[in-house]
């Protein structure tokens, strides 16, 4: 399969598998991308998700040029565009969190999927780049939107308008990812983040992450009234019940997501 995917205890984990062809995505494996948010989104024992690539070279590539941009551009011709990119890009295809286990190069639609990402952590070889401008075409699946608010505007702007990439240590000294590790540690580490994740309270990630995610695109007091009306829901909720009465007894939590 072009896309793997597997529940691995608590966290969906998702492999971009055509290691031969630097994990581009074709129509096949769009197709199977859009399919695995269904299974995330149907399954209550997963709370994270994490994507990675197959083998040590490439997160992903981006769109298979001589494949995938020629299907954009005849269903642009014909008005059908929806803009979307593995199910991903457009908004957030699922209410739990996703993390980018970034393995290898990250370049165009590659870099969008990792930019649509909650957590990016990658290994220390990885490399960033949106080179659209030199296929005569741009990052149009997020890339631009999402690049020039993730780090500073004038680097966004150098890499998008040059297909300049930058090394894993700039990313992480941007802010475009918030931790490098070596290679044999990225899998490790980014379940490790997962069961983090997992063990906390349910609604409280979840709420979290909506105000995260939502209050990007608002001005502060929006954000923080969205963030209020989320502490007020949590606060009347069992889990809440739960955590307080777990750290008074000294004990681990047993959330139900309630």
């Amino acid at each position: 399969m072009s896309i793997d995917f597997q529940r691995v205890d608590n966290v969906g984990l998702i492999t971009i598998n055509r290691p031969q062809a630097m994990n581009a995505i074709d129509l096949e494996s769009h197709l199977a991308f859009q399919k695995v948010w269904t299974q995330i989104n149907s399954d209550d024992h997963i709370h994270v998700a994490v994507i990675t690539g197959a083998g040590p070279k490439a997160f992903c590539s981006g769109a298979d040029i001589g494949t995938f941009l020629p299907y954009l551009r005849e269903r642009a011709l014909r008005e059908l565009d929806d803009g979307d990119f593995c199910g991903i890009n457009r908004k957030p295809p699922t209410t739990k969190p996703i993390i980018a286990a970034i393995n290898g190069l990250a370049y165009a639609g590659g870099l969008e999927i990792a930019l649509s990402c909650d957590i990016r952590i990658a290994a220390d070889h990885a490399r960033f780049a949106l080179p659209e401008p030199r296929w005569g075409v741009i990052a149009g699946a997020g890339g631009v939107t999402r690049l020039s608010r993730v780090i500073p505007a004038s680097l966004a702007t150098q890499m998008i308008l040059t297909g300049e990439p930058i090394s894993a240590q700039r990313a992480l000294a941007e802010g475009l990812v918030s931790e490098l590790v070596v290679p044999e540690q990225l899998m490790p580490r980014a379940m490790e983040l997962a069961q983090q994740i997992s063990r906390n309270g349910p609604l409280a990630v979840r709420a979290s992450l909506q105000v995260i995610r939502r209050g990007a695109d608002c001005g502060q007091d929006a954000a923080l009234e969205l963030e209020r009306t989320a502490f007020r829901r949590i606060l009347m909720s069992d889990d809440f019940a739960e955590g307080i009465k777990a750290f008074t007894e000294k004990r681990e939590p047993q959330y139900q997501g309630l």
